[in-house]
């Protein structure tokens, strides 16, 4: 039961980020913004404040209730998502993307720490690719529907001389597409909260005593954090940049990017996201206890050969056929990243040890990738279809990069599991 609301709670999370994808080209228009301040809205007003407030957020859920901690959120990020609709200037749009930010920072370190307490180690791997499963189908749904949900408001706009209350299409848009956390939140204020399992659930832990945790743990997380940082740059790179991608390149409309890579990210988001939880769970029960790092290492270093060749493709249809296996294997290291971070730290430091993960990847992938994209689009390939090679470069050195810090990070990590275990 919760862990089918955790995966609807990030399904709902994911709508709002997609919409304003979507329209990138009006929003720029109507505030007057180039690519690098529309990328701020992503990278600066969603990703600094995410990662600033996953910390304090992880600490709260280590120590109070996290199902109500989770309906709060959720009324937060939605409110606020209605307000991204209805701002009036580019301030009041980029406040309303730091309330989104702040509401967001919950879901992945609490329900994380929720699923570790629901299975035990052996099965952890599964029930994360699960729960990480939601993001590439919410994803996917969020383009298929927010496509078509946007296509059908400018319809009506020009056909009726305008929607109620005056809204422009990317305005509805918003406020539609905010409703289903509205509808989930008073759901998670009424669920029980499972009982902590696992070394340290007892009682809570000092803030002394968890930066002891990390400090303990210091080499294998540090090459970790890096290395799953990658993952976010280049996930982050085509999921803010690829509505503009096949719009300058390949002359697509909002509607049709939407049913084309939301088709490919419920396809092969999810399928990869799925398998890799299952593969890791394999390979962990053949012996080898750095399991998700391996299965997360390999996986990335193949999506970068795909990733860096789709954006280039002559027409879209071939970067289309690229961009499949691309997120297939960028979605795997997601779940492997969630599970092994939940096996090598105390019970009632894990959401606080995920809350730094998520906010070092955020700071690195959400907020530098998508802002890197937007300076070389303004002054490197100043072209407009020029984009597709600042994000082939962007996925070609990020995905080695990855790859070598992992395989850094076995080592350490083995050691870490092994004395968890003891």
């Amino acid at each position: 039961m919760i862990a089918t609301l955790l995966a609807l709670a990030s399904i709902a999370s994911q709508f709002d980020r997609v919409v304003l994808n979507l329209t990138v080209e009006p929003v720029k228009a109507h505030f007057g913004m180039d690519d690098t301040r529309f990328a701020m809205l992503q990278g600066v007003a969603f990703g600094i404040f995410y990662t600033i407030c996953s910390v304090p957020i992880g600490r709260l859920a280590d120590r109070h209730r996290r199902t109500g901690l989770l309906g709060i959120s959720l009324l937060l990020f939605s409110v606020f998502s209605m307000a991204s609709g209805l701002a009036r200037n580019f301030s009041q749009l980029f406040a309303s993307r730091v309330g989104v930010a702040v509401g967001e920072a919950s879901v992945t370190p609490t329900g994380l720490s929720l699923l570790a307490d629901l299975f035990p180690p052996q099965r952890l791997g599964r029930a994360v690719g699960v729960f990480f499963l939601s993001a590439p189908f919410g994803i996917g749904l969020a383009y298929l529907v927010g496509g078509q949900l946007l296509d059908g408001l400018s319809a009506a706009h020009d056909t009726s001389g305008g929607l109620p209350l005056g809204l422009l299409p990317w305005q509805a848009c918003f406020l539609l597409v905010s409703l289903p956390g509205l509808l989930l939140a008073p759901v998670f204020w009424l669920l029980r909260e499972p009982a902590r399992r696992g070394t340290g659930h007892d009682r809570p832990m000092t803030i002394a005593e968890v930066i002891k945790v990390v400090k303990d743990r210091r080499l294998a997380l540090t090459l970790m954090f890096s290395g799953f940082s990658m993952v976010t740059v280049v996930n982050f790179a085509y999921n803010v940049w690829m509505p503009a991608l096949f719009g300058r390149v390949y002359g697509w409309d909002p509607a049709q990017v939407g049913l084309g890579f939301g088709l490919i990210m419920i396809i092969f988001g999810t399928s990869g996201t799925f398998f890799a939880g299952v593969l890791a769970d394999k390979v962990a029960a053949s012996g080898k206890v750095d399991a998700p790092l391996r299965v997360a290492a390999w996986s990335f270093l193949l999506c970068g050969i795909f990733g860096c060749v789709a954006p280039l493709m002559p027409n879209a249809w071939a970067s289309l056929a690229l961009i499949g296996p691309t997120m297939f294997l960028s979605c795997m290291p997601v779940p492997c990243a969630g599970t092994a971070l939940q096996l090598i730290v105390p019970n009632r430091a894990r959401a606080q040890v995920t809350a730094l993960y998520i906010m070092i990847i955020s700071l690195v992938g959400i907020g530098i990738g998508p802002m890197i994209i937007g300076f070389m689009n303004d002054h490197v390939f100043t072209g407009p279809t020029d984009i597709r090679y600042s994000m082939a470069i962007v996925v070609g050195i990020a995905s080695p990069l990855m790859w070598v810090l992992l395989l850094f990070a076995l080592k350490p990590y083995r050691s870490l599991r092994e004395a968890m275990d003891l």
